[in-house]
């Protein structure tokens, strides 16, 4: 007979009996095994939690977690509490319906695809109880009387007010040092992008040679090769001592050359951080391959001291690599675009605290410091404070000490510079009986580090009552927010985290800085219902399998006529409802804008190109145009050039023409047949008539041509529009350069209400605003009255529903070179919605889609521009993010009422 099984289960009963006892005794709560076990409340119920599963009494056990966490492990005692792990999976954390937009708090000037991941991290806040907390802005500079004269982030809210009056020329920098909760650029991502959009972008800021760790996400680095380079940092036993500063690593070789590699995307500069040292070394620097200097890092006397060298970067440049030689030691490299905006650096060390930074060499951390010139310095570390707290390694007094320190380093050497401190988020601990606990200490070291921030003239964000409070870190892992160490946020709990530090910024930022222009510029689709009820309904017939058409016309002026917006949303549209045919295409000149509808122009001979806004009266197309051609001249239209051939496929091509008295009688051909000549009409024609000529046609590609004759007369074309008798949407985009409201009201109404009878409309979109936004005596009144009643006339004539859609944000550059808004902006911007409510049509803002405020100074300062040079009008790339927005918003709407309900007014987003 075996006595295993005897003695292993006496051992397993001795065990368990001990660590009750243990648990029970008077002892400090560190030698307790089972904490919970002293607290209040009956004991039996606590010693059955411990042996039964959750199942077996009645309670639901947590949701696992729906991503796998991947440990990364630093690699010392300094950072064991930092047990880092890296989560790339987005959808990480509960599914979340949208949240309604809320007035102040902060979410002001973000374009429609950040609002509408905003507003989802809304309703994820409201699930998860945690809160908008505004920062403390302290005071950093006191008057004689005591007064505060200057608050914590004064000297960054300044800068940020520049930035936004285009009164700054340099990047506005924020230097953000911190623990594992940053290293991963989670939460600082957030809170970089959103700045970034709202003020422009100063480039991707400071990165490291190489990533920090060997698992996670690979961000905020170069890729170096990793056999010859040595990694020493702050938070290692044996420190870099004597040379790093607040970048905190020092990546060495003193072997065989070693390199790494950058990506130059939309960048103009670029430096060198490293180590200036009496060995020799040097580092060769390319662009895109090719060499274009060489910095030799040997120092001028017997001391190494920190050193940065310029790179030369040449505009395009896509790839920047150095190589080393010799010893050398470097920090990292900077690279920006050049231009106004935020840089956001972000230096997170696995352990870091603030006794770590303390390590840093004081005069390089003071020159790195002054060199990269801040608007603010962020603090975030507290969490392992808090750690060594509850191991009994560290003081109460020994933190507060620390950070008192650290504050101080800061303002030294950055006098001009903000500083604000945050304080550490909630975490919890696993007991060895494997029970969750809140982690003690968060709240004494967020305590002491508001007191420390207070003190030193710094703001401070309390993000422990952000995240909701004590406890909240259990909260967060049973919804899949935390990592399974209590510790580290998932990707979707870290987004949330700066989402609530941004809209803090923000909140901060309007209280000195109110808007440029008054009034509202509302995000969304307003007014759905009941304005587009018929054509939603029109919609959901057609997408449920109905053999019908929908018909879209979109008049306006340059922002329609570059055709760029609508056939982005025509694209969107036809591949959900089907494509019913191109639509109409007015007469003139070869254009590069219609290749992409596969579609072309041609004029020979002798043409006129006349337009309703530089040749006001008489009988005009539909955008506009009219194409006036002497005896001789041909003008051709090509539709669906190049498309996939379907030779069954029947349409209908149709010409728009002008006829008057005495003009020639034009030579029609179609697909390359000649149309035999119209009869005369009974009686001769007294005055100028629209008439429009219809053509069945079989296949997707045609062509229509149209030859003035010689000896006789001129002839008038309008143009011409493509459409296949088959179910699907037709999207007609009717723009012309330049035109306002003004124009639209001074064409002939008969000529056009009949033409656009013609097309057959179910929605009219009207897209003007832009240019009376130019206008600066404009008569606010008398565009409400006018752009209302011009919409109501062709609403009549067609029995269309309508959706107006507001001007994009218009800027005009002033003699000194600085941009402005333009100066009836304003005044377009609170009298369209009432025009849109006064017609009855829904309402969506351009401007406020593409962020409001100053947004079009963003836009042409993307590194991809999407606002053009002229501050009026868009890039390809910018009309395309515009179209997606507007589209997604339509379709929210939609789907909202498909549903039964009311249509969201909140951005639906772009990809």
């Amino acid at each position: 007979m075996s006595l295993k099984p005897t003695s292993t289960g006496w051992t397993l009963a001795f065990t368990v009996l001990l660590a009750v006892g243990l648990s029970l005794a008077p002892l400090p709560e560190k030698f307790r095994p089972l904490p919970s076990l002293r607290q209040e409340g009956s004991l039996g119920p606590k010693l059955a939690a411990l042996v039964l599963p959750a199942s077996l009494r009645g309670v639901k056990a947590p949701r696992p977690p729906s991503d796998t966490m991947v440990p990364d492990a630093p690699p010392t005692a300094v950072a064991e509490a930092d047990t880092a792990a890296n989560d790339t999976d987005p959808k990480a954390g509960p599914q979340v319906g949208e949240a309604p937009a809320v007035p102040g708090i902060g979410l002001e000037e973000l374009s429609a695809p950040t609002l509408a991941t905003a507003l989802e991290l809304e309703a994820l806040r409201e699930r998860m109880g945690a809160k908008h907390v505004d920062i403390e802005l302290n005071c950093r500079k006191t008057r004689a009387d005591g007064t505060c004269e200057e608050d914590g982030l004064a000297p960054f809210m300044k800068a940020l007010g520049d930035l936004r009056a285009d009164a700054r020329r340099t990047p506005v920098r924020v230097v953000h040092l911190g623990d594992s909760l940053i290293a991963s650029d989670y939460i600082t991502d957030v809170v970089r992008d959103r700045l970034q959009e709202r003020f422009g972008s100063g480039g991707p800021g400071f990165l490291y040679i190489h990533r920090l760790a060997s698992a996670g996400r690979a961000t905020r680095a170069g890729t170096a090769s990793t056999d010859g380079w040595k990694m020493e940092r702050l938070v290692d036993t044996h420190w870099p001592k004597d040379r790093v500063g607040w970048t905190g690593v020092a990546f060495s070789t003193s072997g065989p050359a070693q390199g790494t590699r950058y990506s130059l995307e939309g960048a103009r500069e670029a430096e060198l951080f490293f180590l200036a040292q009496p060995a020799n070394g040097a580092v060769q620097v390319a662009v895109d391959g090719k060499n274009t200097q060489r910095i030799q890092t040997r120092a001028f006397g017997s001391k190494a001291e920190a050193a940065f060298a310029r790179l030369r970067i040449p505009e395009g440049a896509k790839t920047l690599t150095l190589t080393t030689s010799g010893k050398t030691e470097l920090h990292g490299v900077s690279v920006e675009s050049g231009t106004p905006g935020v840089v956001y650096d972000t230096v997170g060390l696995l352990g870091g605290m603030a006794e770590v930074y303390l390590r840093a060499q004081p005069q390089a951390f003071r020159a790195q410091l002054k060199h990269r010139k801040p608007s603010l310095v962020v603090l975030m570390v507290g969490g392992n404070e808090a750690f060594f707290l509850s191991r009994d390694r560290t003081t109460l007094d020994e933190v507060r000490s620390q950070m008192k320190e650290l504050v101080s380093r800061v303002r030294t050497s950055v006098p001009d510079a903000a500083c604000l401190v945050m304080s550490p988020i909630d975490a919890g601990v696993r007991t060895l009986s494997g029970e969750l606990i809140t982690r003690r200490h968060s709240a004494e070291v967020a305590e002491v580090f508001r007191e420390e921030a207070r003190t030193g003239g710094c703001a401070f964000y309390d993000t422990l009552a952000a995240m909701g409070g004590e406890g909240s870190a259990l909260k967060w892992l049973e919804s899949g927010l935390m990592l399974e160490d209590l510790v580290h946020p998932r990707v979707r709990g870290a987004n949330l985290l700066g989402h609530l530090f941004d809209l803090a910024l923000q909140r901060a930022f309007a209280r000195t800085h109110p808007p440029r222009l008054p009034g509202t510029d509302t995000t969304g689709l307003q007014n759905a219902a009941p304005a587009l009820r018929r054509t939603f309904e029109s919609l959901a017939r057609r997408e449920s399998g109905a053999k019908l058409r929908v018909g879209i016309a979109q008049l306006g002026a340059s922002h329609t006529a570059a055709h760029y917006f609508s056939d982005k949303v025509r694209d969107a549209l036809t591949k959900r409802f089907g494509d019913a045919g191109r639509g109409f295409i007015a007469a003139g000149k070869p254009s590069s804008r219609l290749e992409a509808a596969h579609v072309t122009r041609t004029l020979d001979g002798a043409w006129t190109v006349e337009d309703a806004k530089s040749t006001p009266g008489g009988l005009w197309g539909l955008t506009g145009i009219r194409a006036v051609g002497a005896p001789g001249a041909s003008l051709g239209i090509s539709f669906c050039e190049g498309c996939a051939e379907d030779k069954n496929r029947q349409g209908r091509l149709d010409l728009y023409a002008l006829d008057a008295p005495g003009a020639a009688a034009p030579e029609i051909t179609v697909d390359g047949e000649e149309i035999p000549p119209e009869a005369p009409p009974p009686e001769p024609l007294t005055q100028p008539t629209v008439r429009i000529r219809s053509f069945p046609v079989t296949g997707v590609a045609h062509s229509v041509q149209v030859k003035v004759p010689e000896g006789g007369g001129s002839a008038t074309v309008l143009g011409a529009s493509l459409e296949y008798d088959v179910p699907g949407l037709v999207y007609d985009a009717l723009g012309l350069p330049g035109a306002t409201a003004f124009t639209a009201r001074d064409m002939d109404a008969q000529a056009m209400d009949a033409q656009l009878t013609a097309r057959r409309p179910d929605l009219l979109v009207f897209w003007y605003g832009t240019n009376e936004a130019e206008l600066p005596g404009l008569d606010a009144n008398g565009l409400r009255q006018d752009y209302a009643a011009l919409i109501a006339r062709m609403r009549k004539a067609t029995g269309a529903e309508c959706l107006v859609i507001g001007p994009t944000d218009r800027l005009q550059q002033e003699a000194n070179g600085q941009w402005d808004e333009a100066p009836s902006l304003a005044k377009v911007l609170n009298t369209l919605p009432q025009v849109a409510k006064d017609a009855g049509c829904a309402y969506w803002s351009a401007r406020a889609a593409m962020g409001g405020e100053r947004s079009m100074q963003r836009w042409q300062r993307q590194p991809e521009p999407l606002g053009h040079a002229d501050g009026v009008h868009l890039t390809p790339q910018g009309y395309a993010v515009l179209a997606n927005a507007f589209v997604k918003d339509l379709m929210a709407a939609y789907e909202s009422t498909k549903k039964g309900g009311e249509p969201t007014a909140s951005a639906a987003g772009a990809p």
